[in-house]
């Protein structure tokens, strides 16, 4: 007598770990990759992931591990990180989530409220999302971009017509998933071939699919106005734009007859920096807690509490510093506002290694702010007096001269 075999499942023991259902119903995720992120989810908090154990473990080769890992990357399971050894980034490792995570870039930089824009975190300053998007697009813009023409872009009405199918009410509740999903691809499809920028299709359709229903509306609606908004260089690679969502950057009292009020501000310079500093002169306003690993740390001595609050507010206490730090380690587009450029005008260029950019982190380390190290070979300040002998009392005079500027134009533009 025989029967088809079944698959029963056995006793739980002591030792199990609990993943979601979505890690299995995720259909983007490949078998190999969903293996991994089951395997790297069963490991203990702050678990550093090594090459090595994964080919051991997986029994594969080790482009293949790196392929995996890069599945995971790419889908948003898993975030790799820069880690901070005195001061100085050193090595990357890799942030392991249960559910995939998505990028929220600055809408307008310069304002006191934009840092609602960038991703807030409650994790310890080694576990600190720094989610690495495909297809990095680079912040220089190209010699031959083209001039983009809204006027043959289809409008938010007609690209919505164009995107209308068959409703599916009329189908069965187990296949309605099915249908949506396929009614979403054509979306995306003529989604896609109206966005001027090119990109690989494969990451911004992946994009496309984590976005929800009401998102894709928005992205779908929107978008044309975005076009007529953001100036050519501004625009990105499209998965960058449907993962941070960039259309809800538009001002809502934008007119498709106004100029563009923001610019391109490439990573430590002037506009750039400007940014960064106004910023600063904020309150922090980020959210921390301490972990279990800050808990060891303090219980071994390795640190005291007020170093490490100091250390927690300085890393995650202006979330705006951070994000903009974060987009240049990975080559993703920071724009600062228009208005901000006069004053930023006479900044002078700092090169690393000199007596001066060491003056000026002094002064981030005296007022608890995080500096600019590892991202670029010189870097933009307010300007000194020529011929300072104390240099720690001249940036700090240049730092005061910039923020009484910027103080009395927010006070006009208010008044």
């Amino acid at each position: 007598m025989s029967a088809e075999a079944t698959i029963r499942r056995g006793v739980r023991n002591a030792r199990y770990t609990t993943v979601p259902n979505h890690v299995f119903e995720d259909d983007r995720l490949s078998m190999e990759a969903r293996w991994l992120l089951g395997y790297l989810l069963s490991k203990p908090d702050n678990w550093t992931v090594v090459v090595g154990d994964i080919v051991k473990r997986g029994k594969c080769g080790r482009d293949k591990a790196r392929k995996m890992i890069a599945e995971l990357v790419e889908i948003g399971y898993a975030e790799r990180e820069q880690t901070r050894d005195d001061g100085k980034f050193s090595a990357s490792v890799l942030v392991i989530y249960d559910e995939p995570r998505d990028v929220v870039p600055v809408a307008d930089p310069a304002a006191s409220e934009s840092v609602a824009f960038l991703p807030q975190t409650d994790l310890p300053a080694t576990a600190k999302p720094s989610p690495v998007l495909p297809s990095p697009v680079k912040s220089a813009p190209s010699k031959d971009l083209k001039i983009v023409n809204t006027e043959s872009l289809p409008s938010g009405e007609a690209l919505a017509d164009d995107l209308e199918s068959a409703p599916a009410s009329d189908v069965p509740e187990k296949g309605q998933g099915r249908v949506e999903r396929e009614r979403a691809s054509r979306q995306f499809d003529v989604w896609f071939k109206a966005w001027p920028k090119p990109g690989s299709p494969v990451f911004a359709r992946n994009a496309w699919f984590a976005l929800s229903a009401d998102d894709r509306a928005a992205c779908i609606e929107k978008t044309p106005t975005y076009l007529a908004w953001a100036k050519p260089e501004e625009l990105t690679a499209p998965a960058v734009y449907l993962k941070g969502r960039a259309w809800n950057d538009v001002p809502e009292d934008f007119s498709t007859d106004q100029a563009p009020v923001r610019e391109l501000a490439k990573p430590c310079g002037k506009l750039w920096m400007g940014t960064r500093l106004e910023a600063l002169f904020g309150e922090p306003t980020g959210r921390f807690h301490i972990t279990k690993f800050d808990e060891a740390r303090l219980a071994n001595g390795l640190i005291s509490r007020e170093a490490l609050l100091r250390e927690k507010r300085r890393d995650h206490g202006w979330p705006l510093v951070c994000g903009m730090q974060d987009f240049a380690r990975r080559d993703v587009p920071f724009f600062g506002l228009l208005t901000l450029k006069p004053f930023v005008a006479d900044f002078q260029r700092v090169e690393r290694g000199t007596p001066l950019l060491d003056a000026w982190r002094r002064l981030h380390e005296r007022r608890g702010w995080l500096f600019v190290d590892g991202l670029r070979d010189w870097n933009y300040f307010p300007p000194i007096e020529d011929g300072a002998d104390d240099l720690d009392a001249a940036v700090e005079a240049a730092l005061e001269h910039f923020k009484t500027k910027i103080s009395k134009e927010r006070t006009n533009d208010a008044a």
